[in-house]
């Protein structure tokens, strides 16, 4: 087998790989029943990647290479939290939350 061929048949089986351990899960998902503690557990997925995404990005930012401490993105993202469990509106905790971000960055 040539060098191409190889190369491309590695690519091919790499690509149905992938394709078949993304998509079983949506193929399986309401034709099997799962026991309760995997419900319980996946119920908490995506609040907790939301938190890892953001919380980061709330509390530093890089500069020059190095990680600084940001007050102003640590106030907005506490305002941000308020707005949310206020209002219940993401609209709202966006505007509210760069608005005070603003502000924050620009008194600070």
């Amino acid at each position: 087998m040539s060098a191409a061929a190889a190369f491309w048949t590695l690519i091919v089986l790499l690509a149905a790989g992938t394709f078949l351990m993304r998509s079983i899960p949506l193929w399986l998902h309401g034709r099997s029943l799962m026991p309760r503690w995997i419900d319980r557990f996946l119920r908490y997925v995506p609040a907790a990647a939301l938190t890892a995404l953001i919380v980061p990005g709330a509390l530093y930012v890089r500069s020059n290479g190095d990680y600084e401490f940001a007050p102003e993105r640590i106030v907005a993202a506490g305002v941000a939290l308020l707005i949310a469990l206020r209002t219940r509106s993401v609209v709202a905790t966006m505007l509210g939350g760069m608005a005070v971000l603003w502000v924050g960055q620009i008194l600070l």
